[in-house]
């Protein structure tokens, strides 16, 4: 249990630095548009996803505490969330850990070598786990709640869905809220030290 905390944690982290990030560069992403627009993009919906994920572990856990949904349905729960997840989590990594191997390259230090090993490591992992069974796994898990006959399982399913969609809806606007205050900060820092027109 102590490894799952630490990893929702470390989560937690790395989707408020890339809302960070993205927050920071936003603007200017928007007056270049191409390849850096799409980058921030990429860093959004990672964040997004993240921010989600750490929701959902807090709204699953909660309602089973609470007697709401089995065991079963919480896998279901999580099974559902990485079938929406995992192909915008492949999509936008590839796109990053391309970008992050370009600046590795360019820069040559440990900060910028150590942001594209990790970003491989990322990538490749969920790009297996997706292959090996992951995606198979999860749809079998989400197809055995949605199986059964009995009242009880259709109102485990229907919160099963609700719980997904509200984690995914709370990462999105978590991220959006986080990018708009660091775009503010961003824009106030380059008034203030002359870099644009107020």
């Amino acid at each position: 249990m102590l490894f799952f905390v630490g990893l929702l944690l470390i989560n937690l982290v790395i989707s408020w630095w890339n809302a960070k990030v993205c927050g920071t560069f936003w603007s200017e992403s928007k007056a270049l548009g191409g390849f850096p627009r799409l980058l921030m993009w990429c860093g959004a919906i990672q964040s997004a996803i993240g921010f989600s994920m750490v929701i959902l572990f807090g709204l699953v856990f909660t309602s089973l505490g609470l007697g709401y949904l089995t065991p079963k349905a919480a896998e279901a729960a999580f099974s559902l969330w990485y079938l929406a997840a995992i192909l915008p989590c492949i999509g936008t990594g590839i796109v990053i850990t391309v970008h992050s191997w370009a600046v590795a390259w360019r820069e040559r230090n440990w900060q910028s070598m150590g942001a594209a090993a990790w970003n491989t490591f990322a990538t490749g992992h969920n790009i297996y786990s997706a292959a090996n069974g992951g995606v198979a796994s999860a749809f079998s898990k989400v197809g055995d709640l949605f199986k059964g006959n009995d009242s009880k399982e259709g109102a485990a399913a229907k919160l099963v869905i609700l719980l997904v969609v509200v984690a995914i809806l709370g990462g999105v606007l978590l991220t959006t809220w986080l990018i708009a205050k660091y775009d503010r900060l961003s824009l106030m820092e380059a008034r203030q030290s002359g870099g644009m027109p107020a």
